[in-house]
């Protein structure tokens, strides 16, 4: 399993990526989108939240398809789909026709996160999971990283429509090597937990190896880290739809040198990620770290808002530091969620999780272009705070959620 492992594993992280690119590569072709369609900053973030109206109508759905089928035939039709949904770009008619191929992208590309997660964990065990999660969620950043450097450069040459086929390319090329290599480990080849390595000791078994149909859903921390979940994904989203935009029309600076400057950020949120999956490794816990998180986050959006009227130039480094924050939870709860639910729920449990985070991300676009209406682009930092720390409210750090973490006891 030693070599295999870590094929599936990079496997999951291009294909989350191309899936990535698909969904949330819009923001960062605002420029390009409100000059073709001539929408205001509002507007065209609102067109921006679409893919993830698609996405929520259809993510439980894929659910359970991936318990049914398996991770391998759900990822390479949602990678198929995405890509001829993104084909079809180039024949819409006006924002309306774009608005509705959007909606059908997030609807196709949704379950490789799911599916993906759910094999990486089937193949690792328990002790490593973290830091394989953690790998395995760099994906979201990395992907939203080459959008952001690669996607506004294609959009200021050759149009909002050529910036979005770079993912559909991606996402064709992956077809293949999914169908070939992304198959679950063979009882032969694992331990019988499932996903420990054979030979491993009894006490590395985990939840994962639980195969009892009851439902997670009768106990309340599930509950809690959905919720915690949907709570950061409104910061998270709210960052990153405006970061751009706000970095040009604010700052003066170039689309591209703008998106250059969040494509770091977010290599340094896939980083993050990956250590705090090893963290959680070693502390027993995957949820507490979550909490400070959150917290670190409210504060330093808090500052981002009052920079400008106190300290203008700390705002650019402020709104760099929130992006990094901003991203660097989804491992730990997308995890979480797994390990609690068990294997017979684990499908289900990630789309749930993905399906609120994409509740989350319709709804974020609606919320903040009234906050700016209203109040300024600054205001909705200050209004994502509020988001966080009713998050580090939510979250069951204290809690030692089914699953998580038995291998610490």
């Amino acid at each position: 399993m030693g070599n295999r492992r870590w094929i599936i594993l990079c496997i999951a992280v291009v294909s989350q990526i191309a899936s990535v690119g698909a969904l949330f590569g819009v923001p960062f072709v605002l420029p390009a989108l409100r000059e073709e369609f001539g929408l205001s900053i509002a507007q065209a973030g609102t067109l921006a939240g679409l893919p993830a109206l698609g996405l929520l109508t259809t993510l439980f759905g894929w659910g359970v398809v991936i318990d049914r089928y398996g991770e391998r035939f759900t990822m390479a039709v949602s990678l198929a789909l995405t890509a001829g949904c993104l084909a079809l770009l180039g024949t819409a008619d006006g924002v309306f026709g774009a608005g509705a191929v959007l909606v059908c992208v997030g609807a196709s590309g949704g379950p490789v996160n799911a599916a993906g997660g759910r094999l990486v964990m089937s193949w690792f065990e328990v002790r490593r999971r973290g830091l394989a999660m953690g790998i395995r969620q760099t994906a979201q950043p990395l992907g939203i990283g080459g959008s952001a450097a690669l996607m506004p450069l294609v959009a200021e040459r050759w149009g909002f429509v050529a910036a979005m086929t770079l993912p559909a390319v991606l996402a064709v090329g992956m077809v293949p090597l999914v169908l070939v290599f992304a198959r679950p480990p063979r009882t032969a080849d694992s331990a019988p937990d499932g996903g420990a390595e054979a030979g491993s000791s009894p006490t590395h078994r985990d939840s994962l190896a639980e195969t009892t149909a009851r439902s997670p859903y009768r106990h309340a921390v599930i509950w809690r880290v959905h919720g915690a979940s949907m709570l950061l994904g409104v910061p998270q989203f709210s960052v990153m739809t405006y970061a751009l935009v706000y970095l040009v029309s604010e700052h003066g600076w170039s689309a591209p040198s703008a998106g250059a400057a969040v494509a770091v950020t977010q290599a340094c949120g896939a980083m993050s990620r990956m250590v705090l999956g090893v963290v959680s490794d070693r502390m027993g816990n995957r949820l507490r770290p979550v909490r400070v998180l959150a917290l670190l986050s409210a504060a330093a959006l808090l500052l981002l808002s009052l920079s400008p009227a106190l300290v203008p130039e700390a705002s650019v480094p402020l709104l760099l530091a929130c992006l990094v924050l901003a991203v660097s939870h989804n491992g730990l709860t997308f995890t979480a969620v797994a390990e609690t639910a068990g294997m017979a729920w684990s499908g289900r449990a990630m789309a749930a999780q993905n399906s609120l985070q994409a509740l989350s991300n319709t709804l974020t676009p609606v919320l903040m272009g009234v906050v700016i209406t209203w109040l300024g682009i600054d205001a909705i930092y200050a209004a994502a705070a509020l988001f966080c720390a009713a998050a580090a409210a939510v979250v069951p750090a204290g809690a030692r959620a089914r699953g998580v973490c038995r291998h610490s006891r």
